[in-house]
């Protein structure tokens, strides 16, 4: 009987592993290397384990190779215990509107240390773009899972490489492998014209003049070391602010910028207001990272406006102080204002490491640094924001003392979340919120493209 029941075992395994083999096989083959595994140099490997192209994304993972992965869930329990591992996680990208391109990459034996930090995409025509830095990660015991998200690749080739970069120890990056994958979107498309820059468009009263175009050079400060061919590139664009023919450069800004081109490609950098990190806005600056590739002969810029300042009386409300809960304790909110057909409302204020409930457990979350010092405030607009933007203008304690704003987070949906760290000694709070209506400009134009330093090609006024 035991005899019989080996032999079946090993039967079983042997017709299975054949199958996964000719499945193996029947994915790849030109230009598809879903499934090739590579030697980094640590000696650990690295697979190109899935490729998707769709509006969101979800990857359930399970460890172990392609074979284990496929025999295992049917093998008897007592082989499956033995040989097969049984790890498994789950991430999620969300929906943005918006078709993206995701990459799945397994790293295992060797050191791992989830070195790979970096994804940049190429085409058959030598352009590249920086489509990721940093990716969502599932880490077991000899095996790394990293999903990364690229919201814009050149989409006029046959193929899409994608090359995996790490950083070294003197700050730099080395390419540590790279794939090759058919392009989802590939087609034949048309090219848009540009305009001639500088231009201006306005939107009422406001007059938005794009000044500065500039794709190619490296990212600023430590952000930007690496050689030639491997440091990170940044996409710089400027705009300068008129109202009612008076120069206001410093009473307006760069809330939201879209850019777009004739393939399909469409994304919003997630700007920061205050570090100048990887994306980020000043006043009519903005820098995002990422090259533009001189594929297109012209991108699609959508400038969302918001003034910083001169606030007319009716968009402003001072809400009612609120005390600092203690640590550990939320305060729910009752307070509420009404401007322009939408309703502000303030939902609760959390001390520092503590959730909120619903869908705010995770909205007016703080993630980032100094976790034991950041209060946060859930509030909700309504029914819609109807092209409005809500600010906060001014937070200050009991005693009138500055309370550092750290992030407005969620600014584009109705259920939004503002961080802040008081001061030590600070028992309260005073925020004074501004609701405005935005507004919107729009650009098609080529970016002059820049070397390491500042040297530009033959590109005069956008146009080649």
């Amino acid at each position: 009987m035991g005899a019989n029941r080996s032999r079946w075992v090993i039967g079983l395994i042997t017709a299975l592993g054949l199958v996964a083999v000719a499945l193996f096989l029947r994915t790849r083959g030109p230009a598809n290397e879903v499934g090739v595994v590579r030697r980094l140099p640590d000696g650990s490997t690295l697979e190109l384990r899935q490729v998707a192209f769709t509006n969101g994304f979800q990857y359930h993972h399970q460890t172990g190779n392609r074979l284990q992965r496929l025999i295992g869930p049917i093998m008897p329990a007592f082989v499956r215990n033995r040989f097969f591992s049984s790890g498994s996680g789950s991430f999620g990208f969300g929906n943005d509107g918006n078709a993206n391109l995701f990459a799945i990459t397994v790293n295992r034996g060797g050191v791992i240390n989830s070195s790979l930090a970096r994804l940049r995409v190429f085409d058959e025509q030598g352009n590249f773009y920086d489509a990721s830095w940093g990716a969502n990660t599932l880490g077991f015991p000899g095996e790394v899972a990293q999903g990364w998200q690229i919201r814009a690749f050149p989409r006029r080739s046959k193929t899409v490489g994608l090359r995996f970069l790490a950083p070294t120890a003197d700050g730099g990056w080395t390419n540590a492998a790279e794939f090759v994958v058919r392009n989802p979107a590939c087609a034949d498309y048309p090219q848009w014209t540009p305009e001639p820059w500088p231009s201006t468009k306005s939107d009422g009263n406001l007059a938005v003049t794009l000044g500065e175009f500039q794709s190619g050079g490296r990212m600023s400060g430590n952000r930007g070391r690496g050689d030639e061919q491997t440091a990170p590139r940044k996409t710089r664009v400027a705009f300068d602010f008129t109202e009612a023919d008076r120069p206001a450069n410093g009473s307006w800004r760069i809330q939201k910028l879209t850019i777009s081109d004739v393939t399909g490609n469409r994304w919003s950098p997630y700007l920061d207001f205050v570090d100048q990190d990887l994306d980020w806005a000043t006043n009519g600056t903005v820098e995002f990272f990422g090259a533009l590739w001189p594929g297109e002969d012209a991108w699609k810029l959508e400038a969302e406006c918001v003034r910083t300042a001169g606030f007319s009386a009716d968009e402003l409300w001072e809400a009612p102080p609120i005390q600092l809960p203690a640590f550990g304790q939320l305060t729910d909110l009752t307070n509420n204002w009404r401007h322009d057909g939408i309703a502000i409302r303030l939902i609760a204020l959390a001390s520092p490491n503590t959730d909120h409930s619903g869908s705010f457990k995770w909205v007016a979350k703080w993630w980032g640094e100094d976790k034991n010092k950041v209060y946060s405030l859930a509030l909700k607009l309504g029914p819609e924001l109807k092209s409005h933007r809500l600010s906060v203008v001014q937070a200050v304690d009991q005693d009138g003392r500055e309370i550092e704003i750290v992030q407005h987070g969620n600014q584009d949906y109705v259920e939004q979340a503002v961080f802040l760290k008081p001061r030590p000694e600070s028992r309260g709070l005073k925020l004074t919120f501004a609701l405005q209506r935005s507004r919107f400009v729009r650009f098609l134009a080529r970016p002059q493209f820049v070397k390491d330093n500042g040297a530009s090609n033959p590109v005069k006024n956008g146009i080649r």
